[in-house]
This record gives structure tokens, sequence and C-alpha cells, in this order.
């Protein structure tokens, strides 16, 4: 009888410590699923962002009056610059390995 009531003891506790786990793990559930939530619409709204600066970047010749867009555009324009002087090099690299390459066969 002794047994018995230890392990119906055991059991009750058992049950207890997984009662508690569930609630935790739903606790953890719902507050990621919001996490996640916010997440998504962070990232929206920075799509909105981006959507809105590549329109008033497409509509420059409007907008550069104004000195802080001015800076801008010319930063854009920069980085856009470095960015296709960098897609020659890199052209003329692979042109040049295969150069190398045909020389080597």
């Amino acid at each position: 009888m002794e047994t018995k009531q230890m392990l119906n003891k055991v059991k009750g506790e058992i049950s207890g410590v997984l009662s508690k786990v569930a609630g935790k793990a739903e606790y953890v559930a719902k507050i990621s699923k919001l996490k996640l939530e916010i997440a998504t619409r962070k990232s929206a709204i920075n799509s909105c962002y981006q959507e809105i600066g590549e329109y008033i970047f497409s509509k420059k010749d409007e907008f550069s009056k104004d000195s802080f867009l001015a800076d801008m555009f010319k930063e854009i324009e920069d980085i856009n610059k470095k960015n296709e002087i960098a897609k020659t090099t890199i052209e003329e690299l692979k042109l040049s390995a295969k150069k190398r390459s045909k020389k080597e066969e």
C-alpha cells in the first residue's frame, strides 16, 4: 500500500510539473508569435520606407532643393558609380582569367 501511495504522489508531482511546463511552453509560444508579428510589420514598414525613398530618388530634380535630400542623392550616385566600377573590374578580371586559361591549355 505504501508503494501505491508513493507512486500516486510521484504521479501527482509529475503531472504538476508537466502542467507547469505546458503552461510555460504556451507562454513562450504566444510571445514568440507576437514577436514574429512585430518583426513582420517592421519589415513591411521598411519596405514602405524603401519605396518612398525610391520614389523620391526617381523625382530627385523636384526634391533637390532640400539640402539633406541633395546630399543623400549625391551619396547614392557616388555609391552607384563605385558599384559600376567594381562591376567593370569584375568583368575585366573574368576576361583576363579566360585569356590566361586559354594560354595554359
